[in-house]
């Protein structure tokens, strides 16, 4: 007897919509960005991140185009990573294309480490958004379309990432200010709006080496799927925004944990782990790549996070953890808390700094001394006339007394005796008035430069 079921179709079908007349490239961009003005803020200035490829160029004259119709400024920025022999010529192509549009442009010149850990294509990339990112503007805009994001979940899927990685690229990243207008838009209509518009722009030749994954997925892998699936693009799409929403389920579950099981409140900078165990593995994992993920960290491999929630579990309360992270930052585990070290902090050096009125000094690890005057507290202001206010970290022999009920402590005692975490006890900043230790954060006001309730005093903030 013959089958009733009819034989699966290769052909993969978009989701159905009414026929309405499809809006043009501008109004897609408009439209997202009115979108993204109202749900988030005004925004006022915006730079887009200009290669001089075809794409980039494209999202410059739509912006370009964009600015009449709304009010926001707009410049360019490009990266010169001095890997190609044409990357002068790459430059020189930016600077005339945007005097002929009348749009300021900044060109970073920027040099690859001698040892890539993340692969040429990560380190030039990288170096790319710290370029960017640093561009005093409301948003930069960046020229990813829908290709690019099917290429980069292939690329996350080959690479065995998780949620996080499967999302692939959002429409907007407000920690980093990022907007993708064109992540909806495929290859196929920029190319035809260049067309229309008659623009021109450089090919990069290091497109076409099949040695660099993203290439060999774009001109090999690719081609292939959409010959056999015609709307393959469209859907892993779909799929990204699918993983996206579930990426924000899990991060909403992670911080409902920190709150009802972990009792943490500001786990920005350090992390209490005294009752992690209470959950299971997997929610567990899940907060810890959380917490890695808002400090800015690249979520580590599915072996490293194992060995990092063991650790943190299985240790005792006194043990020294140290967990490598990458070549810049560690875990370490100071009682019940865990911390993420920048390793540049064991290169500091002593410090000396003097105070000049300054509503604000940022010290050498980061931290920021906040000043203000107050009445009834602080550092008595009496004892500041004619002398110096000196910021310096703990050289050793340093003695305070705070309280008159109490002896006189070495600074080295009280550390010692605090929930101060080793390693941040050698730049603490100790306030000096002239060759006297008048004040330590945390600690209090040694009792010769004390305010009483009406005088006047400055307080001073870590």
């Amino acid at each position: 007897m013959a089958s009733s079921k009819k034989p699966l179709s290769n052909k993969i079908t978009a989701s159905a919509s009414k026929k309405t007349k499809p809006l043009s490239l501008l109004d897609v961009v408009e439209k997202s960005f009115v979108s993204l003005s109202t749900s988030h803020k005004k925004m006022k200035s915006m730079t887009v991140a200009l290669s001089g490829g075809i794409d980039s160029v494209v999202l410059l004259h739509l912006l370009h185009q964009l600015q009449k119709r709304q009010n926001f400024t707009l410049k360019a920025s490009h990266v010169h990573h001095g890997l190609s022999k044409n990357a002068d010529k790459w430059a020189k192509f930016c600077e005339k294309l945007c005097t002929k549009l009348l749009i300021p442009l900044d060109v970073n010149y920027v040099k690859l480490p001698q040892k890539k850990s993340l692969g040429i294509e990560g380190e030039a990339r990288q170096l790319r958004y710290e370029k960017l990112l640093q561009a005093k503007t409301d948003l930069v805009v960046l020229a990813h379309h829908e290709d690019d994001q099917a290429e980069t979940f292939l690329l996350q899927l080959i690479r065995g990432a998780g949620v996080k990685g499967l999302s692939s690229m959002a429409p907007f990243d407000a920690t980093r200010r990022l907007w993708r207008p064109l992540l909806n838009t495929s290859r196929i209509d920029i190319a035809r709006y260049a067309k229309k518009h008659n623009l021109k722009w450089i090919e990069d030749e290091s497109n076409q080496n099949i040695d660099f994954d993203r290439n060999f997925i774009r001109s090999k892998v690719l081609p292939i799927l959409k010959n056999r699936f015609n709307h393959i693009i469209k859907v892993i799409s779909r799929s990204s925004s699918h993983l996206a929403e579930a990426q924000h389920l899990l991060d909403d579950l992670a911080q409902i944990d920190l709150k009802s099981y972990l009792k943490s409140i500001n786990y920005k900078h350090k992390l209490n782990v005294k009752t992690l165990d209470k959950l299971s593995n997997a929610r567990a994992k899940n907060i810890l790549r959380y917490w890695l993920e808002i400090n800015d960290q690249l979520m580590p491999s599915k072996d490293l996070l194992d060995e990092l929630l063991r650790q943190v579990l299985k240790a005792k309360k006194d043990a020294t953890i140290k967990i490598q992270l990458s070549k810049e930052f560690e875990i370490r585990r100071y009682q019940d808390e865990i911390y993420i070290i920048s390793k540049k902090q064991k290169n500091l050096k002593n410090y000396e700094m003097t105070w000049a009125g300054e509503s604000e000094i940022i010290l050498p690890n980061g931290q920021k001394l906040i000043f203000k005057k107050v009445k009834g507290g602080g550092i008595n202001l009496k004892f500041l006339r004619g002398k110096n206010l000196i910021i310096r970290n703990r050289q050793g022999g340093e003695f305070f007394k705070p309280d008159s009920k109490r002896p006189t402590k070495k600074i080295k005692q009280l550390l010692q005796e605090s929930d101060l975490p080793p390693w941040e006890r050698d730049f603490l900043p100790l306030i000096f008035v002239d060759d006297d230790l008048a004040f330590v954060p945390n600690f209090g006001i040694d009792m010769k430069f004390q305010t009483k309730a009406k005088e006047l005093g400055l307080e001073i903030i870590l």
